[in-house]
Order: structure tokens, then sequence, then C-alpha cells
């Protein structure tokens, strides 16, 4: 194998024409954690939905449960940083700030699970929707990285379509495990 060959490949899961690449004095946003967030929030919504019948209840624990990850994603990445030495307050807020993503993909499910108080709404046809908008956030952060990596908005849907598969497995497997 020469050089040529190992230069490519993290191009292999690009096509031809791929997006321009942020330059080395760009620093490239991290979805990691909104990402992340969006998928743990769908499991959240559907290990509830299976386990509890009040949408009230589902939404409370919609809300401690991502607060409690966010805390420990944040608490975890300061606890690290410590262990290299001393940082300010200032640091340690940035860092938990960095982490607010997770918070955030709650909310568009949170908001559907509001429609529950509205007359005739019934609770699994609210559980159905606030889950539909979960994994539409999974598909709106596949168009992301597909058009991250293609300049074709076709081979970003078909991205976006893989990856909400797979977020859907990822979810399926963890209801599978906490039920």
């Amino acid at each position: 194998m020469d050089e040529a060959d190992t230069a490519q490949g993290p191009e292999a899961m690009t096509d031809d024409a791929a997006a321009p690449r942020p330059s080395d004095d760009d620093e490239a946003p991290d979805y990691a954690t909104a990402i992340y967030g969006s998928l743990l929030v769908t499991s959240l919504v559907a290990v509830q939905w299976r386990a509890d019948p009040s949408v009230e209840a589902i939404g409370l624990s919609l809300f401690v449960s991502v607060l409690v990850f966010w805390l420990a994603h944040a608490w975890s990445r300061i606890i690290n940083q410590r262990v290299r030495g001393p940082i300010t307050v200032r640091h340690a807020t940035a860092i938990a700030i960095a982490e607010g993503p997770l918070l955030v993909a709650a909310i568009p499910p949170a908001l559907v699970l509001g429609l529950s108080r509205l007359p005739g709404a019934s609770t699994d046809v609210v559980m159905a929707a606030a889950l539909i908008v979960c994994i539409a956030q999974l598909f709106i952060w596949g168009i992301v990285v597909g058009r991250a990596a293609h300049t074709s908005w076709w081979l970003a849907i078909r991205v976006a379509i893989v990856d909400s598969l797979l977020g859907i497995v990822i979810v399926g497997l963890k209801v599978a495990v906490l039920h």
C-alpha cells in the first residue's frame, strides 16, 4: 500500500465532489452532544411510552432524565479537565454550556408532549407524535452529516435515511435492554 492509498482513507465515505472541508484555521462545530441528546430523548420517549401511560409522568421523567445525563456529561468533562490541572469556574461553566445541546434535544418532543392537554388528545397519539418528532431529529442530523460529506442532496438524504434507521435500531436495542 503506498502513501496515496492511505491518504484516501477518510475520503472513502464521500462522493467524488465532496463538500469543502473547513481549513485548519476554522473550528468545525461539534454536534456529538446534540446527536447523543437526540438518541437519548428518542430512547426515553420509547421506553417511557411502554412503561407509563401518563403523558405528564413521561414528560417529567424526560426532563429529569435528560437533566441528569447533562449533569453527568458536564461533570465528567470537567473532571477530565481537572485531572490535567486546575481549571477556572469560567472554564467549568463553558464546559457545561458546551454540553447544553443535550438539553436542547428534549425541547421539541417535550413541546409535543404538552399537546396532551388539548381536549380530545389521546395518550397514544401524543406519544406517537413525540416519537415521530424524535425520529425527525435523527433524520435532520443525518441531513447535516450528509451535507457535510456530500454536495449532492440525493446522497445527503440517503445518509439521513441510513442514520435515522441506525438511530431507530439503537433506540430499539435500548428499549430491549431496559425492558
